[in-house]
């Protein structure tokens, strides 16, 4: 399948059943641009495509790649599907950075994301064990 960019995040937007309305707010992109772009009308900035694949959850990458097949992750619809404590995580602005950073972890291959995750358990136990460091 060779489908254009703007065809790929047409599909996975229909997939997450949006409209274009839906994804101009979560990707901070006015709705006819993204009517353009997924009409192959025009081509996005590097700063739009990254909006366009955050707001989908996808990387980069796997958005632009048109050998490789776009199986879109699972989301929430909407904040509101989440239990309340997220919710409230999710919507305080000091979450964006680990927000960001959870993304970029989700796009990792399974094997840097098993490398990282130790990490991540070891430094909590050092933690655990010598709180003053």
């Amino acid at each position: 399948m060779n489908e254009s960019f703007g065809s790929r995040v047409r599909r996975l937007r229909q997939a997450r059943r949006w409209s274009q309305q839906e994804l101009s707010l979560r990707s901070g992109i006015s709705t006819p641009h993204i009517s353009s772009i997924e009409r192959g009308k025009r081509f996005p900035s590097l700063d739009y495509a990254i909006r366009l694949a955050n707001a989908l959850g996808v990387s980069l990458p796997a958005l632009c790649d048109q050998r490789k097949e776009l199986r879109p992750p699972k989301m929430k619809n909407s904040p509101d599907e989440l239990p309340s404590y997220l919710q409230n995580f999710v919507l305080n602005e000091e979450s964006t950075p680990y927000l960001e950073m959870a993304h970029r972890l989700s796009t990792l291959p399974k094997q840097d994301t098993e490398f990282l995750s130790l990490v991540v358990d070891l430094l909590v136990e050092r933690r655990r064990t010598d709180p003053d460091r």
